[in-house]
C-alpha cells in the first residue's frame, strides 16, 4: 500500500507516503477525529474502536490505532470497496505491530 500515514495520537507525522498532501494537517486531522471516535465509544458503549472510514467522492481515508500512540491512515480511491479498505488496514496494523 503505497498511500498511508502513521501519525502520534497526538497528531505528529512519523511516516507519510502520500504524495502532494498536507501532512501535518491530515495529521492533527487524524488524531482529532479517532479522538472524537473514542468520545463516542466511551459515550454509547461499543467496545474496543475499530476502523473509521470516511467516504468521499473521490476517495475513501481509514484510520486504526496502531497501539496506544500511534495511528495509521490509509488513503484509497473511491474504487476501493470499503471491505477491502477495512482488510488492508487490519493487515497493515498487524504487521506495523509486529516490526
Amino acid at each position: 500500500m503505497k498511500n498511508y500515514m502513521i501519525s502520534t495520537t497526538d497528531g505528529l507525522c512519523l511516516i507519510n507516503t502520500f504524495q502532494d498532501k498536507k501532512e501535518d494537517e491530515v495529521a492533527a486531522l487524524t488524531a482529532a477525529l479517532s479522538g472524537l471516535g473514542k468520545g463516542l465509544r466511551q459515550g454509547i458503549d461499543i467496545g474496543d474502536l475499530g476502523t473509521i472510514i470516511i467516504n468521499g467522492s473521490k476517495g475513501r481515508y481509514g484510520m486504526r490505532y496502531i497501539d496506544n500512540e500511534r495511528i495509521l491512515g490509509v488513503l484509497a480511491t473511491d474504487l476501493m470497496s470499503e471491505q477491502k479498505l477495512v482488510h488492508d488496514i487490519e493487515e497493515m496494523a498487524t504487521i506495523i505491530l509486529q516490526n
